[in-house]
């Protein structure tokens, strides 16, 4: 970085710049001449990087003086005061005022035997100001980027004490920094799934390098999560007595909480879990009485009069299921499409009542449609029969025996409302905004088979026609679920 430095030499007497001049030639840098002070600043005005060698006596400025400009206009500008004032009170000044050296001209030149040197020191020091500042400059930026990121950093001591924490981590640890630093990192969190203490991974660190793995949340005031960790060695100096890290003196770990992959991948197994059984029940169902209407004497007493009824509604839940399933994966895979053409809404209503009239029949649930004069609706019909299926489908079995659903439509500001309400369970209020999540299902005590994604999936489907679904519910007295479609222009 030194390397095109130049030295400015601001000496008012001729015969003694020529001579450090030539005093000077060694080092093998420029040397620009001034004579005075006011000469002096311009040419660092000019710009340029300058060691400045410079008398006290100037013809139009205490030396003192042009030293207190250049610490002040160029504070990264190295000044050398050479003098024949040999003086400690004046010496002290000068470093006060911000000379990097001071230099006693002697009468016989001697002095000049060692400018060179003095020069070389200034440049040495230079270079060590220079570093420190990028390197500190590094550290700052380092340091706002670390307590910024999402991400939580911890850095670690030799014993695997916690000697940085970032705001994200201290955050999700619900602790302020303050009483996070100082602590073993032990006091936070534990191998997640493994038998493997944690000192173990600190202590190999050192000797295998960079860790990567899952570590839990441990303290009582955070709520449980699951980290996936990174853990690297920094620095490698002499090991410390009994540290952990090995031959590593230190070491930064980078957390990313995955506490919401882990959730939906246990979200998937109970959803496989789930599908497998309500498959089954149905399957059974369908089975069993094809085996009674293909037995050559069945016994007349054991043969439902509605056998058929059964299959077609077991048949259409497995279909139900497989479509729910097939859905999914195209709204995960981003292929639902939407082909928007009119048609009559009141009648597709019509059509899913008339359809679901005998299950409700065979359940005991009185099923009613309460439509009026409607606009041809511009939407995807065969994606908004899905919605109804499964919103009609829900109503009917959430409603106990004896009990009504009730379908119905209305114009509400431009907009086209179908609302299925039912006198059925009701939801409790801490369960209606997770409603609409994948595999979510309100818990109850009596298990009711389905997926969990038709809500999921209608409201998708609405919301890609710019609409949306409202629930209102009580529990033990009924759910209302409200589409809102946009109107035909």
């Amino acid at each position: 970085m030194s390397e095109g430095v130049q030295i400015l030499l601001v000496e008012d007497d001729s015969e003694k710049r020529c001579a450090a001049v030539r005093a000077l030639a060694r080092t093998g840098r420029a040397v620009i001449e001034a004579a005075t002070g006011a000469d002096a600043l311009a040419v660092l005005r000019r710009g340029g990087d300058f060691v400045v060698l410079l008398a006290l006596a100037l013809p139009d400025m205490d030396g003192r003086d042009l030293l207190a400009r250049i610490t002040a206009d160029h504070p990264d500008t190295p000044a050398v005061i050479v003098t024949g004032v040999d003086d400690v009170a004046v010496a002290i000044d000068a470093m006060q005022r911000g000379a990097w050296d001071y230099v006693v001209a002697r009468a016989d030149g001697s002095h000049l035997i060692h400018l060179s040197h003095v020069v070389a020191r200034t440049l040495e020091r230079l270079q060590l100001v220079r570093d420190r500042n990028r390197y500190r400059e590094e550290v700052e930026a380092l340091a706002i980027a670390l307590r910024g990121t999402t991400d939580g950093v911890v850095i670690l001591d030799p014993v695997g004490r916690i000697a940085f924490v970032n705001r994200a981590l201290a955050q999700a640890w619900r602790q302020p920094e303050s009483a996070i630093v100082g602590r073993h990192l032990g006091d936070f969190v534990s191998m997640h799934g493994s038998q493997v203490d944690l000192g173990d991974v600190l202590a190999a660190i050192g000797a295998r390098g960079r860790w990567s793995g899952e570590l839990s949340t441990r303290a009582v005031e955070a709520p449980e999560r699951v980290w996936d960790v990174t853990l690297t060695p920094i620095r490698c100096p002499e090991p410390a007595p009994g540290g952990l890290l090995g031959h590593a003196r230190t070491a930064v770990g980078i957390f990313r909480d995955v506490s919401e992959k882990h959730a939906l991948e246990q979200l998937r197994a109970d959803f496989l879990s789930m599908i497998t059984h309500d498959i089954k029940v149905p399957l059974t169902v369908i089975l069993g009485y094809t085996e009674m209407l293909t037995d050559p004497e069945p016994p007349p007493d054991q043969i439902p009069p509605d056998i058929l009824t059964r299959i077609r509604e077991s048949g259409e839940t497995i279909h139900a299921l497989v479509c729910n399933f097939l859905d999914l994966s195209r709204i995960e895979a981003g292929r639902m499409t939407l082909d928007r053409r009119p048609f009559d809404l009141a009648a597709m209503l019509a059509h899913a009542v008339e359809h679901y009239s005998s299950t409700a029949r065979r359940k005991g649930v009185g099923l009613a449609l309460e439509t009026g004069p409607l606009p041809p609706l511009v939407a995807d019909e065969p994606q908004l029969q899905r919605v109804v299926a499964n919103l009609l489908g829900n109503a009917i079995k959430y409603t106990e025996t004896g009990g009504r659903v009730t379908v119905s439509t209305a114009r509400e500001n431009g907009l086209v409302t179908v609302a299925f309400r039912d006198t059925g369970r009701g939801i409790p209020a801490d369960e209606i905004p997770r409603l609409f999540e994948k595999y979510r299902r309100v818990r109850e005590v009596k298990r009711t088979e389905g997926t969990g994604l038709g809500l999921f999936i209608a409201k998708t489907i609405v919301e890609a026609h710019g609409g949306d679904i409202r629930v209102d519910s009580t529990p033990g007295v009924g759910s209302t679920f409200t589409v809102l479609l946009p109107g035909a222009s």
